[in-house]
């Protein structure tokens, strides 16, 4: 939570930076015959280009998305379509201790790999003023899941009892793994600002959350040692509240 809130302030900054920026110079200069709600008009495609800012504070982010949006834009409202792809980076710290020879000793430790692929539609309205506007509107999400663990073996060498001195790892095997599909279906919520950089050139700030619906449809395991016997997943409910979006995006 600290390093989003580094990352918040830092995207805020940026954002006030511009919006006075603009105020101080000259503005941009829009044709008689264009107003400031038409000149949002047109078909836009965007990156989100926020899991670039990862690295301030030191860390990856708990959940990294992904996406490539296309929006079409009328007068006061919008049309949006994207693909995204999103990885949940969360760690498993667990460390099983196997088996204790007279040198070495044999720990089994687990890897996650969790991500999700979607297709959303969402419809938004704005609030358009001279350079910048305020949007907010609501999407529907529909795609896969994929709930993945595994654990490997690692044998280590360690100098005397009680264990000491414990070396780098110089063996290991996957050993067993477990693996769900899901099928993915939620809704998303966007309240955010555009500010216009130039004549065909936007870049978002919005606040994203997504209520999502995860329903089982397969799995598979190879798992001998039965580790994974509290992990079997099923149909769950999952609210993330934590999604920052910097989308930067090109009229075409």
């Amino acid at each position: 939570m600290k390093m989003k809130a580094v990352i918040f302030l830092c995207i805020s900054l940026f954002v006030v930076n511009i919006t006075t920026a603009q105020d101080k110079s000259e503005p941009i200069v829009i044709a008689d015959s264009v107003s400031k709600d038409t000149i949002w008009e047109g078909d836009y495609i965007g990156l989100n280009v926020y899991p670039a800012f990862g690295m301030v504070g030191g860390g990856i982010l708990p959940s990294t998305k992904i996406f490539l949006q296309y929006k079409h834009n009328w007068e006061k409202s919008s049309l949006r379509f994207s693909a995204n792809y999103i990885n949940f980076n969360s760690r498993d710290k667990r460390l099983d201790i196997v088996h204790v020879g007279d040198t070495t000793v044999l720990l089994r430790q687990y890897n996650n790999n969790i991500f999700t692929l979607d297709m959303r539609i969402g419809y938004e309205r704005f609030m358009p003023f001279d350079g910048f506007t305020f949007h907010y509107g609501i999407g529907a999400i529909g795609g896969y899941h994929h709930y993945g663990k595994s654990y490997y073996l690692y044998k280590q060498s360690f100098s005397d009892y009680p264990i000491k001195g414990i070396n780098q790892p110089y063996e290991q095997n996957m050993l067993g793994w477990y693996r769900a599909d899901m099928f993915k279906v939620g809704a998303d919520f966007t309240l955010g600002v555009d500010i216009l950089l130039s004549d065909n050139v936007v870049v978002t700030v919005q606040y994203s959350p997504e209520l999502a619906y995860y329903m089982f449809l397969d799995s598979e395991e190879d798992d001998d040692a039965n580790v994974f016997d509290k992990d079997i997943v099923e149909d769950f409910m999952d609210f993330r509240g934590d999604y920052i979006d910097l989308i930067l995006s090109v009229k075409f």
